[in-house]
């Protein structure tokens, strides 16, 4: 048998902050593998017996806010999870790490240039090493690549204008997404205790997120040694860009115990944290980096099968975008280098500079 996929507990408890935590399973490899049932209930329970309930994401499934804004650093807490037939698991109880402040977000283009690297900088005041973790979200302009001019309707034939208003909602856009990877380090092996210039994040110059301004928001927790490890070596069993829930591993234990079935393995460890964020915002545009696989295709207007070219070109996935009125050429693209309304996720985020 391939085994069932495990249960999958996600989220650091945040003093000070909102605990965000998702409860799912690992990806099955087993084609009938049960899927998490709905309606788990998570909570945060300090060592004094003060209970916080979690409520739920409503837009999305089985994630769960925790308002521990008002927590004290010198308590002690864990987090509960209940799941629907499969009982409830507890994490141990932790003390509360002081994440130190953010130093800087730089980044840097590789000698290629067919990527750029996004690091954190970051430092330990005190003798004791520090052991960090990282997740991020980004939030980045996907404007078209060619800005569209033109449309065609291939069942009436006819090629028109687009308005200025139909232009822009076609060529402005805006994207958003959130870190899925497990990002670490720590000053253990260091003479300092400086993290300098961890990478946390690389974009391939061919990625809509290096084309115009990109914001990211990185948020930082400092871990204890032990869940240091747990998050290595899972790193390390599942590859750097698996993510907790496609872990398959045996023998990951981590702080989470199933009160049901002590012997079950729960994939997941909760680390009890203050944590410290910055967002920087990097433009692209300004250092030539993106390059664009957006070829254009050329038909001429004056071929006696210009509107047929045309139909077949729209339905293999071309779009016009604009004219050469003086060579009496029409230029097209892929319909994803034309309509940013294909790809965009988001809309301009308040916190937008432009």
């Amino acid at each position: 048998g391939l085994g069932k996929p495990l249960v999958v507990i996600d989220g650091d408890i945040i003093v000070g902050g909102i605990t965000k935590v998702k409860v799912s399973l690992t990806e099955p490899l087993a084609e009938d593998a049960a899927v998490l049932p709905l309606g788990a209930n998570v909570w945060v329970e300090s060592q004094s017996g003060e209970i916080i309930p979690g409520l739920p994401v409503e837009t999305d499934t089985n994630t769960f806010e925790i308002n521990t804004t008002g927590l004290q650093t010198t308590g002690r807490y864990r987090l509960g999870v209940s799941i629907p037939d499969k009982g409830e698991y507890i994490s141990q109880f932790g003390d509360v790490m002081i994440s130190p402040p953010i130093d800087e977000i730089t980044w840097s283009i590789s000698p290629d240039s067919t990527y750029a690297n996004i690091e954190v900088t970051t430092h330990n005041t005190g003798k004791e090493k520090l052991y960090c973790k990282w997740n991020y979200a980004e939030n980045w302009e996907s404007d078209a690549v060619h800005i569209p001019y033109l449309d065609f309707n291939p069942n009436t034939s006819i090629l028109r204008d687009l308005t200025p208003d139909e232009t822009a909602e076609r060529a402005y856009c805006f994207s958003e997404a959130v870190s899925t990877d497990i990002c670490i380090a720590s000053t253990e092996k260091l003479a300092e205790n400086i993290i300098s210039k961890s990478v946390i994040r690389r974009i391939a110059n061919t990625d809509m997120r290096a084309r115009g301004l990109y914001a990211i928001t990185v948020s930082q927790k400092a871990l204890d040694k032990v869940a240091f490890l747990y998050w290595e070596t899972l790193n390390k069993n599942i590859g750097s860009t698996g993510g907790i829930f496609s872990a398959q591993p045996s023998e990951h234990r981590g702080n989470i115990t199933s009160l049901t079935s002590p012997e079950e393995v729960v994939i997941g460890y909760i680390s009890v944290s203050t944590q410290t964020q910055m967002r920087a915002f990097i433009d692209w545009e300004t250092m030539k980096f993106f390059k664009a696989e957006c070829i254009f295709h050329i038909l001429k207007e004056s071929s006696k099968d210009f509107y047929k070219d045309l139909k077949n070109h729209f339905y293999n996935g071309y779009r016009p975008v604009f004219r050469q009125k003086e060579l009496g050429e029409l230029y097209l693209s892929v319909l994803k280098c034309t309509d940013c309304r294909t790809y965009s996720n988001s809309t301009r985020p308040d916190f937008w500079p432009r």
